[in-house]
């Protein structure tokens, strides 16, 4: 019978997420970041449906021949699941998976509406680009950047976030909410940096995800400051300090964020691998 885990059983999945490759999952089951924890057999755990608060979205670990999941998780999402999404307004439903061999499990989960899917990129570190170590920052074409007068680079610190004197600091605020639930614990155990371009913060990389000494990265550019390279100072700030402190990076886009994939790029990282992100319309 499907059962969902109260925190303090996270653990027990562990034997499930310590063979997954996302990170997210593994920051979940550790309660370094918020989620909740969904099991096919509570006796004897084989598979499990894990809420990541921070992606507003579900992944599945484990045994994907699980006959629980298979045959009762339509009706369990519709009955415990489904009128929670819809009290938060979501219109759908997200699920990433390491492959397809959980595409029975998902159309059962879909029903009637159409199961859709497409393929996500983790770009990791695979030896040190020399200009992280370099106190000039690049565009994803590797020329220079000068950073416009009044832009500044700044550590999201205990400091910052007291700041009064930033048009926007609830950018900052409200995403550390979003990924870690309160902000002492992101200051704990995170990392990050903002753009600050005339009192007003325009470009956020932090660690959105933590386990051990792997940190997921989530980057924003507000509108309106794009194509003005305030990301690439915000990521390659970030890069090295993970390199000076000995933290791997972890860099998740989708394959047609051209953008995105560039910049990974730019800061020394490559594909490391693919996953699968299925979703559907909640009806």
């Amino acid at each position: 019978m499907i059962t969902e885990l109260s925190l303090s059983q996270f653990y027990q999945v562990k034997h499930l997420t310590d063979a997954y490759r996302n990170i997210e999952v593994k920051a979940v089951v550790s309660g370094m970041n918020p989620g909740r924890i969904y099991v096919d057999d509570a006796d004897n755990i084989q598979a499990a449906l894990i809420w990541v608060h921070g992606q507003t979205g579900y992944q599945l670990v484990g045994d994907a021949e699980s006959k629980p999941f298979r045959s009762e998780l339509r009706t369990y999402m519709q009955t415990h699941i489904l009128p929670e999404l819809v009290a938060l307004k979501m219109t759908e439903v997200e699920i990433g998976v390491a492959d397809d061999r959980w595409r029975n499990v998902l159309e059962h989960m879909a029903g009637p509406s159409e199961l859709n899917y497409d393929t996500q990129h983790v770009f990791m570190l695979h030896g040190m680009d020399d200009r992280t170590d370099s106190d000039t920052c690049y565009t994803p074409s590797g020329v220079p950047i000068l950073p416009a007068e009044g832009t500044l680079v700044l550590p999201i610190d205990k400091g910052l976030l007291q700041q009064s004197g930033l048009n926007n600091l609830s950018f900052v605020t409200d995403k550390i909410r979003h990924f870690w639930g309160k902000a002492d614990a992101f200051l704990e155990h995170g990392l990050g940096y903002v753009v600050v371009h005339e009192d007003e913060i325009v470009s956020i990389c932090f660690s959105a995800f933590v386990e051990g000494i792997t940190h997921a990265i989530d980057i924003e550019t507000l509108e309106g400051h794009r194509q003005r390279n305030y990301a690439a100072l915000a990521a390659q700030a970030y890069m090295k300090q993970c390199h000076r402190v000995g933290i791997r990076p972890y860099w998740d886009c989708m394959p047609d964020n051209t953008g995105s994939i560039r910049l990974a790029q730019s800061v020394g990282l490559s594909l490391d691998f693919d996953y699968l992100v299925y979703w559907y319309t909640i009806l």
